[in-house]
């Protein structure tokens, strides 16, 4: 009976580097620091390339990020692990952010916490108005009437009759 192989989506080196925008030397010597790791398939040799999964990738373009922006190599290690502790969690509106001093999550519901200096803590309350999407179901749902002086707004956009 043939074995059963696990799939796993994958992505070598060059597609790695392209995503996130790291040239091939920086990500070879955060592999050889320990700093990112391919869990697919590490290096067995030259000409064997290195297999990284979606979760190796999305840290490697956060430690690109985290360093980009000034963010000190100790606290990007300890990014790098919260992100792999927290992985199994619905990701897709998770956005992280680092402010020169914490690495801030910004929840789905709008909370913003500290994620280093006081884990879970609660920093602020975004309120998020997505006005783009209030005028667009708005104009969807009304309905097109005549204005009358005490109604016609100072912004409001003017059709004019077409009945003469």
């Amino acid at each position: 009976m043939p074995r059963m192989r696990t799939l796993v989506a994958s992505l070598e080196t060059p597609s790695v580097c392209a995503l996130a925008g790291v040239k091939p030397q920086t990500l070879d010597y955060w592999v050889r620091t320990g700093l990112v790791v391919p869990s697919v398939r590490a290096s067995a040799g030259r000409r064997v390339p290195r297999l990284w999964s979606v979760q190796d990738v999305v840290i490697v373009r956060a430690v690109k990020a985290l360093r980009d922006a000034g963010c000190p190599l100790a606290t990007v290690r300890r990014v790098k692990r919260l992100v792999e502790e927290n992985w199994g969690q619905d990701l897709t509106a998770t956005v992280m952010f680092w402010d020169g001093r914490d690495v801030l999550v910004m929840r789905p519901s709008g909370e913003v916490e500290s994620m280093l200096l006081r884990p879970g803590q609660q920093v602020l309350h975004l309120v998020v108005l997505p006005l783009h999407h209030w005028v667009s179901e708005t104009e969807h749902r009304a309905e097109v009437r005549p204005a009358t002086p005490s109604r016609r707004l100072k912004n409001a956009p003017h059709r004019r009759s077409t009945a003469s």
